[in-house]
């Protein structure tokens, strides 16, 4: 255990239930103290998980001195506001991406976070895969030349309800570029270290008014192409295919290798030769222990910082483009 370090978590949320508090645990990075929910749920998801306190509001949870650090796994549109709200508080936050919904919320997110001397950062956990060290590895080696362009997909098959799911509300900051785009553009702010200079955007909405099911997007860094898809309608796909002048790399687990009973695969292809790489890692636990670490030693990651603002520059980029 890291220190000790004691976690609350905001939000009764199936994210935090199935993934992030069994990897904190797994990875042995602090003690999932508390949870609150607004909703009435905090008791009974507190009971299932083995959590010793449970809070009707998230207001009680950030006033108990017990609690070090928390994770947001609330709304979209929620983040940034109880981002601010923990820092205030004085407890370090992991929260749930996208962290803002533009860079307004972002500078609010950052200025809370450094008047009151707490680590803030995104919970993006894909990028703590060893997977990604990897592929940097290839490419600053030549393994496939220069990179030209990259193709992006993260897709899955989201049942229309009601009440509707979350995803699907705007007021929530819902949509499949909020939930699951962001991935590809994340990837290609860390691939590239920049900013898109040129963008394109199609996009369909369920109904007028409504949030966009399917977004593509169309991207220029530079020389470096790319194509980015997101949808709630196609068959689970999170890849990523980066094409070189001399062959290509394939990450077919490029952002949920935690789906596969086994290692991450990177397929680097070249003429006739194709070779699979097998990565192993925990994302979500070494997420976790990341965090713990960054907390215990008060020190932040600034290339992790860079990106979440890159990321989100982009995405507000995007959704201003394609009236998103």
């Amino acid at each position: 255990m890291v220190d000790g370090l004691r976690w609350g978590v905001l939000g009764a949320a199936g994210i935090a239930r199935t993934a992030m508090i069994p990897a904190i645990r797994r990875a042995g990075a602090g003690e999932v103290l508390a949870v609150s929910s607004a909703s009435g749920r905090a008791p009974g998801y507190a009971a299932d998980l083995g959590i010793a306190r449970a809070y009707g509001s998230h207001e009680e949870l950030l006033a108990d001195p017990e609690v070090d650090v928390v994770y947001v796994a609330l709304p979209n549109t929620e983040h940034a506001r109880w981002t601010v709200a923990a820092a205030e508080a004085g407890k370090h936050v992991l929260c749930e991406k996208p962290i803002v919904l533009g860079l307004a919320e972002l500078d609010a997110v950052e200025a809370a976070a450094r008047r009151a001397g707490v680590q803030v950062a995104e919970a993006f956990m894909y990028r703590h895969h060893p997977q990604l060290r990897r592929v940097r590895e290839l490419l600053d080696g030549g393994a496939i030349g220069e990179l030209v362009t990259v193709e992006s997909s993260f897709h899955f098959t989201l049942a229309r309800t009601e009440p509707p799911n979350i995803r699907l509300r705007r007021d929530l900051g819902g949509g499949a570029l909020n939930d699951i785009g962001c991935y590809p553009v994340d990837l290609l702010g860390w691939l590239t270290g920049s900013e898109p200079d040129d963008l394109g955007v199609v996009s369909h909405r369920d109904e007028p008014g409504g949030v966009a099911t399917r977004v593509s997007v169309t991207a220029r860094y530079g020389a470096l192409t790319a194509n980015l898809h997101c949808s709630f309608d196609a068959a689970f796909r999170a890849e990523a295919r980066l094409i070189g002048s001399e062959g290509t790399i394939h990450l077919p687990d490029a952002f949920r290798a935690d789906r596969r009973d086994a290692p991450a695969r990177v397929v680097v292809e070249r003429s006739e030769d194709r070779e699979v790489l097998e990565v192993d890692g925990d994302q979500y636990g070494a997420q976790a222990t990341w965090f713990a670490e960054r907390v215990r030693t008060g020190t932040a990651d600034p290339e992790h910082a860079a990106l979440t603002r890159r990321t989100a520059a982009t995405l507000e980029g995007i959704a201003r483009l394609g009236d998103l």
